[in-house]
């Protein structure tokens, strides 16, 4: 198999380029940070934008199979970014603005409640749902309301923490403290939000998603309903985080069931920044999900075996690729897609310096912007735009070229 062609010389990004922040609405009602990159040129995200399909006489026209697949061709794809644990969608920004202003996809990056702007309490995300619910103020003849006086509760409005007042004075408090969140939730209440959001907003359009490590294991657990426009799903490392399928399971086991816990209670939430820098802070109980997974051979199945029927029923088309040199698990992505048994699917271990002359990606670097011209213009652009999920010969082929392009 040979790599994927370039169908169009990509475009660049303009350097006045800016993405549009938006709310969104998970299903008990909780108030999620959104942000939505807008393709340059035309933006077709509706069937009424064609003419009809019958003929001039009532009669219904012969050709309109071929038509129909015509419009649905040319309407504008949405991409859905569902991001790892403890990752906020800040990390994907690089990679959501190729999407758009390359490949000309409307792109959807969102935080999980608990997680980065998510914060419970948090009053911007409160402005901008009013103004979304109604509409945006008059720029003329009018003048804005004041803004209410700031806050001196946990959350000052912009995501960051904010102070108390107390009798021994001001301190910072983290505002997951005694907050509850799970990342069952992230999967029945926070996804099923934004793919609402995606249907309303973009209702005809083709929809792509794209699940980073539990962004991925979070997917097929949904109702069929939220996901009627799913057309290919691309998971990233998303592997088992069962402690026996991990690098280091002894290291692991510590971590989940030992020192975890006594963490988690000294805080009253999972201080991720002050302990590792690379993770963000977490609600106590997303951080116990992730540990109770991890006692299971079949992790997320294992702990919530109702959603067996849904993976069973899972039959959106999946293209899975992970990492040789993954800090986590290294080997079982393909134990994951065995869970989904009822789709068509393909899973491919990378190497990175055999087969892409590459030092290091691991779990999270497949998103760095130095893995665009080997991964994301082989892989995602096959596999978004053509419809082809390579394999590793392909990968490799791909990999290779741009390494002599690169010593011209």
């Amino acid at each position: 198999m040979t790599a994927a062609k370039q169908q169009t010389p990509p475009k660049k990004a303009s350097n006045s380029y800016k993405p549009q922040s938006i709310v969104l609405t998970a299903l008990d009602g909780y108030l999620l940070s959104g942000t939505v990159f807008l393709p340059p040129g035309p933006i077709v995200t509706s069937r009424s934008a064609f003419p009809s399909t019958s003929t001039s006489n009532g009669n219904s026209n012969l050709a309109g199979g071929a038509t129909h697949k015509q419009e649905v061709e040319a309407l504008t794809k949405v991409v859905i970014i569902s991001s790892a644990t403890a990752t906020i969608q800040d990390f994907y920004y690089k990679f959501a603005t190729y999407l758009s202003q390359e490949l000309g996809m409307i792109v959807l990056t969102y935080d999980n409640r608990g997680i980065g702007r998510s914060l419970p309490g948090n009053e911007s995300l409160q402005f901008l749902k009013a103004a979304a619910d109604n509409g945006p103020l008059p720029t003329t003849g009018a003048q804005s309301p004041p803004l209410p006086p700031k806050s001196t509760s946990a959350s000052n409005g912009s995501g960051s923490i904010g102070k108390i007042n107390n009798k021994k004075g001001d301190k910072k408090k983290n505002p997951l403290v005694g907050f509850e969140a799970t990342i069952v939730e992230w999967s029945t209440k926070d996804l099923p939000g934004v793919f609402n959001y995606v249907l309303q907003h973009f209702p005809d359009s083709p929809t792509l998603y794209v699940g980073h490590s539990v962004g991925g294991h979070i997917l097929p657990g949904l109702d069929a309903y939220y996901t009627r426009n799913l057309e290919r799903v691309f998971f990233v490392s998303v592997t088992s985080a069962h402690w026996r399928h991990m690098n280091s399971p002894l290291f692991t086991y510590w971590f989940f069931y030992m020192a975890s816990p006594l963490v988690n209670r000294h805080y009253g939430y999972y201080p991720g920044k002050t302990l590792w820098g690379s993770m963000e802070d977490m609600p106590t109980g997303c951080l116990e999900t992730w540990a109770f997974w991890g006692k299971h051979k079949d992790y997320m199945l294992g702990g919530n075996p109702e959603w067996k029927p849904n993976f069973e029923l899972f039959k959106v088309p999946i293209y899975s690729i992970y990492f040789s040199d993954d800090d986590f698990s290294s080997t079982s992505a393909p134990i994951i897609m065995d869970l989904i048994p009822n789709t068509q699917r393909r899973c491919v271990g990378v190497k990175p310096i055999e087969d892409l002359n590459m030092k290091k990606v691991g779990h999270m670097g497949f998103f760095f912007n130095s893995c665009k011209q080997k991964l994301w213009n082989s892989v995602v652009r096959s596999w978004f735009v053509d419809g082809r999920a390579l394999d590793i010969e392909a990968i490799r082929e791909h990999a290779a070229l741009e390494g002599s392009y690169a010593r011209l």
